[in-house]
């Protein structure tokens, strides 16, 4: 307050310069004027802090309102604010209305409105490899792009396959529909082409995971791991673990979505060429300059279409999974999930009447005695080598 004073006694000094005078108390020329207005108006008692408080209510209401209002809602407390308002209305002709959150403040104050608590979801047991790449067909990434609509509103919705090393991009598809079977068969075709990779990355959703399913595990993903392919997933919420995958998409928006005419065939044929010269003719920063087509070469794992049978060793007990998701142990049902039906999974006791279930080289978790269903351990698992 005492340099309040001092700076409006001598900004009433014409021989001083204003702004530089106010560079000298540290403040802004607004707040300067401000300060010798109100001194000028109000004396040493305007330079007072004044109060932040609005000086109107936007939400206040009459108190004869607001009475009328509780007393309708009293009589109907399961109606909410829309309804409240109706009877008001009708019973009140010619008055004015108040607004439908002015209202629901007013329920909120008095105590009628019950707030939840949001729950967070758990994030569920997931399956994540940390895995840097030090070659060519170690990491693979999967993702859609996004959906667009052509001109003539038919929906694009691109899934894009590349290689995490290299930047070589496998596969940009038009996917007539997201799920597993159409996935399913693009990623064939790239095996066939290709050959197979140690992993695959996905996000957390489907058709590559499901929440529904032990280990967030899918048709799709454990068809990958009957191929001696491992899983990884990035954590929920974080597409940066995927992002070389995402800049990708990035390049793909600003030179792709929405400059398109034609069909779906046609943003095929589109893509088919952006992806060989992003391929080929594109230098990335990441490989010292070089194309992605310079660095990136097949896999030696070659893929085989033939159905993979899983065979478990000493001590381990094979059964099929049926249809539905369950198999027979010892004169009981055990459900092990839709995702393996028609693969064996490996039962294996243990001291305390325990049984592991094993599918290949992976530990589901223990069989929940009660209930027949599998408990998993943990959040994430790190897959054995093979």
């Amino acid at each position: 307050m005492d340099e309040k004073k001092d700076f409006v006694l001598k900004s009433l000094d014409r021989q001083l310069v204003f702004t530089q005078l106010c560079r000298e108390y540290g403040i802004s020329t607004k707040t300067g004027y401000k300060w010798r207005e109100r001194f000028l108006a109000r004396g040493y008692a305007g330079l007072e802090e004044e109060s932040r408080k609005p000086k109107s209510n936007g939400k206040a209401l009459e108190e004869a309102v607001s009475v009328e209002l509780l007393r309708i809602k009293k009589k109907h407390e399961a109606w909410g604010a829309a309804k409240i308002l109706n009877i008001y209305e009708r019973n009140n002709p010619g008055k004015h209305v108040p607004a439908r959150s002015t209202v629901e403040h007013l329920f909120d104050r008095v105590g009628y409105v019950q707030h939840r608590r949001k729950k967070r979801r758990a994030s569920g047991e997931r399956i994540q490899q940390r895995v840097v790449p030090v070659k060519p067909n170690e990491v693979w990434t999967v993702d859609f792009k996004g959906w667009w609509y052509t001109r003539d509103q038919e929906k694009v919705n691109p899934l894009t396959v590349r290689d995490e090393y290299s930047k070589f991009i496998l596969g940009i598809d038009v996917t007539e529909k997201g799920d597993i079977s159409h996935v399913k068969a693009i990623f064939e075709g790239l095996f066939k082409e290709y050959g197979l990779p140690e992993y695959i990355r996905s996000d957390n959703g489907p058709p590559f995971a499901s929440s529904a399913s032990v280990w967030g595990l899918t048709k799709l993903s454990v068809w990958w791991m009957t191929l001696g392919i491992k899983l990884d997933r990035d954590d929920p919420g974080c597409p940066y673990q995927n992002g070389g995958h995402e800049r990708m998409h990035r390049d793909m928006m600003q030179e792709l979505e929405g400059q398109i005419d034609g069909s779906l065939n046609e943003h095929q044929k589109v893509f088919d060429e952006w992806r060989k010269e992003f391929n080929r003719e594109r230098p990335h920063q990441a490989l010292g300059m070089k194309r992605p087509a310079e660095v990136y070469h097949k896999s030696e794992r070659k893929y085989i279409s033939e159905k993979v049978e899983l065979v478990y060793g000493r001590g381990m007990k094979s059964r099929m999974v049926n249809d539905r998701g369950w198999c027979n142990f010892r004169g009981k049902r055990l459900f092990i999930g839709n995702p393996f039906t028609g693969y064996q999974v490996g039962l294996k006791e243990r001291a305390g009447q325990q049984t592991e279930v094993w599918f290949d080289n992976f530990l589901l978790g223990e069989i929940i005695s009660a209930t027949g269903q599998i408990a998993a351990k943990g959040t994430i698992i790190q897959q054995k080598p093979n």
